[in-house]
């Protein structure tokens, strides 16, 4: 009996040292919920993945908005010093394309060409240029033509980039509820630390009541072995529950994206649950309007109807109008190559038809399937959306009366531990009650606390499931009402 006394004042001593030991450095930084999800927003390896996602969509949108950009390519073939050279080239060629699918060109140039003299003679050789200028207007009629088909690359882009940006929401906001999941279980345990340090201090008040009681003559030897029970599985709880705290942190560090061991501590503070006033059919019309996975499949939806129209279009033939004032002379020098007379109008049409469309036809078919594909997609989505949202509020009503069940039963066995300690001390029972009084409230206690922390968690994921969770907003909202509680309740 003593060398297990001994025992346990050792480890308790040893437990104390590794408790003060780190009071002697400088205290770790308090981390609140608020600071923990914002710095989990700036460096959580999952948002940096998707930051690059959107950095890669800004960049196909660039390249698809060049296409309606002006096009300048200068093309010069000469030689240094020398002017009297055949074969230099000077040219430039503009291009611009609109959206509409009209496509407008400049080819402005000319190369120099020699005639040799007569052998002989005193003729020399004889330098001119050709000069060819000419500006095409090429207008599409069939395949081609409007917006939806020559600005197809672009609308793509555009989707892909809007797309991008409702990822990054959609990752933020799971971001934000894992860690404020893994924040409030580092408080939940916490807190269950000090539950299960005052039930060892109990445990142990009672062994030692019990073995003086043993050396008066007035309890059995059982009395004295039940309360070493109690104090034996009371150590055994305050340690797994301080492993648990180291492994919360650890948790809550990954999300955070720290990869350092620094030490922190976190706010004490869960808020109240709270019934929000809305039911399941308010709860669905806000979800199906703000969900941003849905907007995403709808998005989707519309592109492939926009995929349909434009592999249509496809199988149409080429029937372009083009429109040209050009001007095509020899000029004795380079700069009467490029003078303003001269030009002369044409229009010609260019009509191409192919014999064989299947792979137009097959591109067809297949957009009329994804098209179809993607309308189930949404219709399925929206049902599993609906079945969401009545789960989450029938989770947020039971967490809730879970809430109010568990401070009732922990009320309950702080009165049933005084009843036995008195009992047991006025000798009107043994300390078998006690023993099981303290293990009932011990769990009673664990239970609330992580009620409470399961209620604050369901609160932000009951948001996000409707679509209006900001982690930027609602975590300090959050924050600054549960430090409101704990001020009202102190």
């Amino acid at each position: 009996m003593h060398s297990r006394r001994f025992l346990s004042l050792a480890l308790w001593t040893l437990c104390g040292c590794l408790e003060v030991a780190p009071a002697s450095a400088q205290p770790p930084a308090t981390l609140t919920l608020e600071q923990a999800v914002g710095e989990a927003l700036a460096r959580n390896e999952r948002l940096v993945n998707q930051t690059d996602s959107i950095t890669q969509a800004d960049l196909g949108l660039r390249l698809a908005r060049n296409t309606f950009r002006p096009k300048v390519t200068p093309n010069i073939f000469g030689s240094f010093g020398r002017t009297d050279v055949s074969s230099q080239t000077y040219r430039i060629d503009v291009s611009q394309k609109l959206v509409t699918g009209t496509e407008l060109r400049l080819a402005a140039g000319t190369v120099s060409a020699q005639i040799p003299g007569q052998p002989g003679t005193s003729e020399g050789d004889l330098l001119f240029y050709n000069a060819d200028t000419t500006l095409t207007l090429t207008q599409p009629l069939l395949r081609g033509f409007g917006r939806t088909v020559a600005r197809r690359s672009l609308t793509s882009a555009e989707l892909r980039r809007e797309d991008a940006d409702r990822q990054q929401s959609m990752a933020e906001q799971q971001v934000a509820v894992e860690v404020a999941a893994a924040y409030y279980r580092v408080v939940s345990q916490q807190a269950f630390v000090d539950v299960a340090r005052q039930s060892l201090e109990r445990a142990r008040r009672l062994r030692d009541a019990s073995e003086a009681k043993l050396d008066a003559g007035l309890v059995s030897q059982l009395d004295v072995l039940r309360s070493q029970q109690l104090v034996a599985q009371a150590e055994i709880q305050f340690f797994d529950s301080q492993a648990a705290v180291e492994e919360a942190r650890d948790r809550l560090a990954f999300l955070m994206g720290r990869t350092t061991s620094e030490r922190f501590e976190v706010a004490a503070d869960i808020p109240r649950p709270s019934s929000d006033p809305i039911d399941v059919a308010q709860a669905t019309t806000v979800a199906l309007g703000n969900r941003l996975d849905l907007q995403s499949r709808m998005a989707s939806r519309d592109d492939a109807e926009n995929q349909i129209r434009f592999t249509r279009n496809q199988l149409l033939p080429q029937v372009d109008v083009n429109l040209a004032l050009t001007r095509r002379e020899t000029a004795p020098s380079f700069r009467t190559s490029f003078g303003m007379d001269g030009y002369q109008f044409a229009t010609f049409f260019t009509i191409a038809m192919p014999v064989d469309r299947t792979a137009q036809q097959v591109d067809y078919q297949s957009a009329v399937l994804d098209r179809d594909r993607r309308r189930r997609e949404v219709a399925t989505l929206e049902r599993q959306i609906a079945d969401d949202v009545k789960q989450a509020i029938r989770e947020r009503d039971r967490l809730l009366r879970g809430v109010l069940s568990a401070e009732t039963s922990v009320e309950i066995g702080r009165r049933e531990v005084e009843v036995a300690q008195l009992r047991y001390q006025t000798g009107l029972s043994n300390n078998l009650d006690v023993v099981t009084a303290e293990s009932g409230l011990l769990a009673a206690e664990g239970r609330r606390i992580q009620a409470l922390a399961d209620s604050a968690v369901a609160r932000l994921r009951l948001r996000a499931l409707l679509g209006v969770f900001n982690p930027r907003t609602d975590i300090a909202a959050s924050t600054g009402l549960a430090v409101l509680a704990s001020n009202q309740a102190q």
